[in-house]
């Protein structure tokens, strides 16, 4: 029977005798998943059979595990793991990997490619994403190793310093950008977005990194890196006369987390993201939405530790800009 650890602590030595809902109010879970472990906790002290009415001490060794609610199958998948300790997983993910499975798609998801990984590492932990990225967006990916650890970062309201490289198509002016248009529901879609008034509120500072342009032979004929005193002002027409494509390397800060934002922001602006058909970028150079979850910061919700953590760009957007 696959059972997923909720709960895995030594007692604090001051404690003389407690009882088992006590401490657990003390651990940052929901009440929802309180009521689950005292109804279908499987419970041990110290490595001994326990119930929700046995009664600890300081020291204790205490272990609550539950039976996955759902349950997805077991895919290898080499993954790129940038951190990782007793709470938190953090991926660098591949373009082109789903999250998790869908009514459609069952296997080689990145939930399936981590509980495979912990059964490999004998981690007896589920898949609890404290955020997504779509299939074909590359990069940084936090997930918490237990309920407890997502709840935790719901409940101190966590905020992550989130940072992407994309590669948009044509010159864009190279100046600091910063975009305040609300995203919504685009009519008649249920995938696409557009900026609109009756949207939520979206924010993202846009900083050009470079200007390149590859000819019709798919080689880069020449890359500007800019400084504070190289403004450049171009057009976001992809081609010119001599049939070279621009791009204009950009690093994107978020500050909000709408659905699809960096790619409706820069789209509504004109200049879409290389590769990135559904919003007007062309397919010529690259197969999939040039953008990837390049850095983060946050305080890590169970040791209060400072991370930074970075993810190099992948090759296929390298090679539009190198």
């Amino acid at each position: 029977m696959k059972t997923a650890t909720i709960i895995d602590l030594i007692v604090d030595s001051d404690v003389h005798t407690q009882s088992m809902n006590h401490i657990i109010k003390q651990q940052h879970i929901s009440q929802r998943m309180r009521r689950r472990l005292r109804n279908e906790g499987i419970i041990t002290v110290n490595d001994e059979p326990a119930t929700w009415n046995t009664l600890v001490h300081g020291g204790d060794h205490l272990v609550m595990k539950l039976i996955p609610e759902q349950e997805f199958s077991l895919s290898p998948m080499d993954l790129d793991i940038i951190y990782e300790d007793e709470h938190i997983l953090v991926i660098n993910k591949a373009a082109g990997v789903l999250m998790h499975p869908t009514s459609t798609v069952r296997d080689h998801t990145l939930a399936n490619g981590v509980l495979y990984y912990y059964q490999e590492t004998h981690q007896h932990y589920d898949f609890h994403p404290v955020h997504r990225l779509d299939k074909d967006t590359s990069g940084i990916v936090i997930i918490a190793k237990t309920s407890v650890v997502q709840h935790a970062f719901d409940k101190k309201h966590t905020h992550f310093h989130k940072s992407y490289d994309a590669i948009v198509e044509g010159k864009l002016p190279a100046v600091p950008l910063t975009i305040n248009w609300p995203i919504g529901r685009k009519p008649g879609s249920i995938i696409e977005r557009c900026c609109t008034n009756e949207g939520k509120p979206a924010r993202t500072d846009i900083t050009v990194i470079s200007h390149n342009s590859i000819n019709s032979s798919n080689t880069i004929v020449y890359g500007s890196p800019i400084s504070d005193s190289n403004t450049i002002i171009g057009s976001n027409n992809i081609s010119d006369r001599n049939c070279e494509q621009h791009f204009t390397h950009v690093q994107c800060l978020l500050h909000t987390g709408r659905t699809h934002q960096i790619r409706v922001h820069v789209s509504q602006l004109g200049y879409p993201l290389a590769g990135d058909d559904l919003y007007g970028g062309h397919l010529d150079y690259i197969q999939r939405q040039a953008l990837h979850a390049a850095r983060v910061s946050f305080h890590h919700p169970m040791t209060n530790e400072w991370l930074e953590l970075s993810a190099d760009m992948p090759q296929d957007m390298k090679d539009l800009i190198q």
